[in-house]
């Protein structure tokens, strides 16, 4: 169990996770939506210092950890499919997903656009 720890968000585990070598619910819990407890969090950090020592790169620095995001959910999300397509004894839940999957990449993506027009 702790050689699975040491692991996690390694580049070995990230090669695994992308080409779907992991199960439906670890590609789509851990590999897609995992990173958010980092980036959340050390994005909130960012923004809030920012906002108080260069107040003019807070913006800059959002779309910038926005478009991070959003990268990373497109390189896992093909993985997402792969897993999710083949998992068995999931029910509907695979189904809605696979659409939360798509939804949330889109969602980062227009907020993205969004954000680098507001610039």
């Amino acid at each position: 169990m702790a050689e699975d720890r040491g692991r996690f968000l390694s580049p070995r585990w990230y090669r695994q996770l992308v080409t779907g070598q992991f199960s439906f619910g670890d590609t789509f819990f851990a590999g897609m939506f995992g990173p958010a407890f980092v980036l959340v969090p050390v994005g909130f950090i960012v923004a809030a210092l920012l906002a108080v020592v260069a107040p003019l790169q807070m913006e800059p620095s959002i779309w910038l950890m926005t478009v991070i995001y959003a990268l990373h959910f497109t390189v896992v999300l093909p993985a997402v499919f792969k897993t999710g397509l083949k998992a068995k004894g999931t029910g509907g839940w695979r189904w809605f997903g696979l659409f939360l999957a798509v939804v949330a990449t889109l969602a980062l993506w227009i907020s993205a656009y969004k954000f680098y027009i507001a610039l």
